[in-house]
């Protein structure tokens, strides 16, 4: 008992010993210390910033154009009037953004119609397909559709000839914002309404020209909001014209057989073709029947009469100018056709009141058709 007490009294001294040596010939084992922080500003300037994006709902369409294919260059039309003889190609080309996605797109609609003198007048499908046209690009189902859904055969449409192609929007979103270009190919037919302006069309954005096809385009997304009309950039309406047609595709030629003294009609009707994309008047006039053997035997054509067209009773020519088919009473037309691309009149029927005592043989007169369209 007595060897353990005086073992622990030797450890306690030499611990304390311990702790003198190491401050004394080494050192403290833990140091303290103060710091120093100098001068230091009571402020602090940092400079960063607020991003902020708009998004709008509605889609816009940024530009459009109406265009002629030139031997494959696209060249303008708007405001200008265009050809219609069934071969030369008209786009719209639409440029639209939107940025919800392109996905939230669903319908892009273009109606254009022939004002008829007046900038009331709207797109109305009840007008007849010669004188309205609506285009839509439809995408409801993640596939895009192109459709011709007004006139029927007045105009040649090709959705292979239809496109959409990718582009930037410079007041856009980079990471919200789709921009597309679309269009819209068509072929007008011969009958397409002729449309010669006022006389000095006016090139500023809108409808400000009588007696033009007027046109709306149009975009819709999924929650039913129409396009944004930017007003820096003209609302997506606008004008063409369009240049008369006309033409005499076919017509034949009555045949008449008989005797001196008989009235005889011809063995059948006579069938024209006609094509005017305006109001038209149709005449014909006969020259003298002359012998084809004998110079001094020839029959007047007073003696021969017809009907057809809007002549619904037998009429003599009478001697000097002609008789008129359509557009009776000169200088009336008749009304453009609102549909097709040709007018056929088959009903026209010729007799002759052949003269007693008349030399046999034959006898040929020239028939002259005119048709004029209304300018």
């Amino acid at each position: 008992m007595g060897k353990r007490k005086t073992l622990s009294i030797l450890l306690v001294v030499a611990i304390v010993v311990s702790l003198f040596s190491n401050v004394f010939l080494i050192g403290p084992l833990v140091m303290f210390s103060k710091a120093n922080p100098g001068d230091l500003s009571n402020s602090w300037d940092n400079s960063t910033t607020l991003n902020v994006t708009v998004l709008q709902l509605e889609p816009r369409i940024n530009w459009f154009d109406f265009q002629y294919n030139n031997s494959g260059t696209w060249e303008s039309r708007l405001n200008q009037q265009i050809d219609v003889n069934n071969s030369a190609e008209y786009r719209f080309i639409v440029n639209i953004s939107s940025d919800q996605g392109w996905a939230d797109i669903i319908y892009i609609n273009i109606t254009a119609w022939y004002d008829n003198s007046s900038e009331a007048t709207i797109y109305n499908q009840s007008e007849g397909g010669n004188k309205n046209l609506y285009l839509q690009w439809e995408n409801t189902t993640g596939t895009a559709n192109w459709t011709m859904l007004w006139p029927d055969d007045e105009v040649s449409f090709n959705p292979e000839d239809c496109s959409e192609t990718s582009d930037i929007d410079p007041d856009g979103s980079p990471g919200n914002t789709d921009c597309y270009n679309v269009t819209f190919a068509f072929t007008p037919g011969y009958q397409f309404r002729y449309a010669p302006g006022d006389g000095a069309w006016n090139t500023a954005a809108g409808h400000n020209d009588l007696w033009s096809w007027n046109f709306n385009i149009t975009a819709e997304d999924q929650a039913g909001n129409l396009s944004y009309f930017n007003p820096t950039k003209g609302e997506s309406i606008s004008e063409f014209g369009v240049y008369s047609y006309t033409e005499i595709i076919s017509a034949g030629w009555p045949t008449i057989s008989g005797n001196p003294g008989t009235t005889v009609i011809a063995t059948s009707n006579i069938t024209l073709v006609t094509r005017s994309n305006g109001n038209y008047s149709l005449s014909v006039n006969l020259d003298q029947l002359d012998h084809e053997l004998n110079p001094s035997a020839n029959i007047a054509n007073t003696t021969v009469s017809l009907r057809g067209g809007n002549l619904t009773s037998i009429t003599p020519f009478p001697g000097t100018g002609p008789l008129n088919l359509w557009g009776v009473s000169d200088p009336d037309y008749q009304w453009a056709e609102n549909d097709s691309t040709s007018k056929t009149t088959s009903d026209i029927e010729y007799r002759m009141a052949i003269p007693l005592a008349q030399i046999p043989g034959d006898y040929t007169g020239t028939l002259r058709y005119v048709l004029t369209t209304e300018t």
